[in-house]
């Protein structure tokens, strides 16, 4: 790529050189006029020389690829943070429905495992709760999670002690 530069630079300066020169050599009156349309014309040319030998198919190539490239690295962006979203969801879930325990005065740990819907949202797929809950406890933490996380009965998983679900 520099050596097309140099090359081009090169044969710009020759031929401003050589139209410099032709100037000083021709005579007065209309032959000068026409010899500085003539080396104007030369010098456009070999100033412009280089779009002539672009290969536009090239460079549509390679603007292509790298359209192709960004979706891809867009796609790949996409599914890294999609993953690294999923445990931060599933944690936010859980400690709701260890505040939730609480509130109906129940010590409880709880594990969640969310699934991802269509419009890209993370909900909550199963749920395992561990604690000393009362039957009264279970019941109604059941049903609120049943009405406010959408969840079905078969979701959700107690199982009893103080141990990690």
């Amino acid at each position: 790529m520099m050596e097309q530069v140099r090359v081009w630079l090169l044969s710009v300066l020759a031929v401003s050189f050589l139209c410099a020169l032709a100037e000083t050599l021709m005579p007065k009156g209309p032959v000068k006029g026409v010899g500085k349309l003539v080396c104007g014309l030369v010098l456009t040319a070999a100033v412009v020389s280089p779009v002539a030998r672009l290969d536009l198919e090239s460079g549509q190539q390679w603007l292509e690829d790298w359209d192709v490239g960004l979706e891809r690295r867009e796609e790949d962006l996409k599914k890294q943070v999609d993953e690294e979203m999923k445990p931060i969801i599933e944690q936010e879930y859980e400690a709701y429905i260890v505040d939730k325990a609480a509130q109906l005065e129940a010590a409880c740990t709880a594990r969640v495992e969310c699934r991802r819907e269509e419009e890209g949202l993370y909900l909550p797929e199963t749920v395992w709760i561990s604690g000393s809950l009362s039957q009264q406890q279970r019941e109604e933490l059941t049903g609120i999670l049943l009405e406010e996380l959408g969840l079905t009965p078969e979701a959700l998983h107690y199982e009893d002690g103080e141990g990690t679900p």
